[in-house]
């Protein structure tokens, strides 16, 4: 009896465990249920002048006018204040999360940063737009609205396309036609360069990024916020157009802005010209190593850190990064030897190597697999030349030598 007991008690707590955890589990499921009259939009915002703006941002806009709710959710969120703020951004290991922003809380941020907002309306129906309202709320809730943020692959635009997508297909994604667009066989890099207007910043990405963003982006092109309005414009489901209408909402202000005089192209070709023309003058180069001991020296330093961005970070765009084959490391501290007077035989043999590597990337510029910086060619060309600075002209008796050993 004692042991029939003891089973009927602790049958009993079970259930009461198990009804304690379905209504908190019930709880935390518990959202609010939307009106009929409730709509959906995608928000697209246009780009800005700091860094972290070139390339516009996306917000999902849930309105309800009869609970007066005008709500976006944000997944481009991110703490200025946190520790270690600027080794967590470099290294790619900076948390993104989404927010929950009033829309005139939203409108005020991009009116104050001169950014236009175009509103694109998606087509929903009550069971979809429920739906996307608990998917939303429930991720913004503090222990689930963290996510480690990916340029390419997982950002404020790629994470609002792909919750919108499986609201709308479900298990159907068949049924979509994205429509077909002129960038869809674009690389990644282009993409980014055509959304970068200013030339130094894109000459310092450009020297970053690495082949990954070589490829051709196709669907992946909606990493990019503007270009995720264009797919979203031409995509159907089922027959049917996923967005009813596409409207400006909010409009920039224009404004002039000067573009540099001086780009990185035109900096790197003057000082290629002026030390071609110093190298006819062979008495007027030869005094000095100083100066190519230091040019060599801030391309290695610049491997260097290619090096650590592909190896020491998470960022997914930054690995294979082919610029390493000019922007060599070990340029830095081997350059500094050259200046001694008599340099180890395996530095020249070195420095040899490199040359070939430069002349080679030269000659067949055209066929490497990464697209370089436009003022990557003179870079090349000017390292060429003060390599050379390094390497010992070959003299007659050099010559004689090597034909007395041809002859044996």
């Amino acid at each position: 009896m004692l042991k029939s007991l003891a089973k009927q008690l602790v049958l009993f707590a079970l259930i009461i465990i198990g009804n304690t955890i379905h209504a908190q589990n019930e709880k935390y499921l518990d959202v609010p249920k939307l009106s009929s009259d409730a709509t959906v939009s995608l928000l697209t915002v246009g780009s800005g002048t700091e860094i972290y703006q070139l390339f516009g941002h996306t917000g999902i806009r849930i309105t309800d006018p009869k609970f007066g709710w005008d709500l976006v959710y944000n997944y481009g969120t991110f703490n200025f204040g946190e520790p270690n703020f600027v080794q967590k951004f470099i290294q790619g290991k900076l948390l993104y999360y989404l927010s929950i922003d009033t829309y005139a809380e939203f409108e005020t941020m991009y009116k104050e940063e001169n950014r236009s907002i175009t509103e694109q309306n998606i087509v929903l129906d009550s069971v979809q737009k429920q739906r996307l309202f608990e998917a939303l709320t429930i991720n913004a809730r503090d222990e689930n609205k963290y996510y480690r943020y990916d340029f390419l692959a997982d950002n404020c635009s790629t994470r609002p396309r792909d919750v919108l997508l499986a609201v709308i297909g479900g298990q159907n994604k068949s049924k979509f036609k994205f429509g077909k667009d002129a960038d869809d066989n674009s690389s990644y890099r282009q993409l980014i360069d055509r959304h970068n207007f200013n030339e130094w910043l894109d000459f310092g990405m450009d020297l970053l990024i690495g082949l990954p963003t070589d490829k051709k982006a196709g669907f992946g092109r909606t990493f990019l916020p503007e270009e995720l309005m264009q797919l979203f414009d031409n995509t159907t489901y089922d027959g049917k157009k996923i967005v009813s209408s596409n409207s400006l909402i909010l409009d920039k202000i224009p404004e002039h802005i000067r573009k540099p005089f001086i780009s990185p192209a035109l900096v790197f070709w003057l000082l290629f010209l002026i030390l071609f023309i110093m190298q006819i003058k062979r008495k007027t180069v030869k005094r000095w190593k100083v100066f190519p001991a230091i040019y060599l020296s801030i391309l290695g330093i610049l491997g260097w850190f290619l090096l650590f961005m592909w190896f020491g970070t998470d960022h997914t765009s930054t690995k294979w990064n082919l610029n390493l084959l000019w922007a060599m490391p070990l340029n830095f501290p081997l350059a500094f030897f050259m200046l001694r007077e008599k340099s180890p035989n395996w530095i020249l043999i070195y420095f040899k190597i490199y040359r070939i590597i430069l002349a080679v990337l030269i000659i067949l510029w055209w066929l490497n697999p990464q697209e370089y910086h436009k003022a990557v060619f003179p870079i090349i060309l000017i390292a060429i030349i003060l390599v050379s600075r390094f390497l010992p002209i070959p003299t007659s008796a050099d010559l004689s030598s090597m034909n007395r050993v041809k002859g044996n």
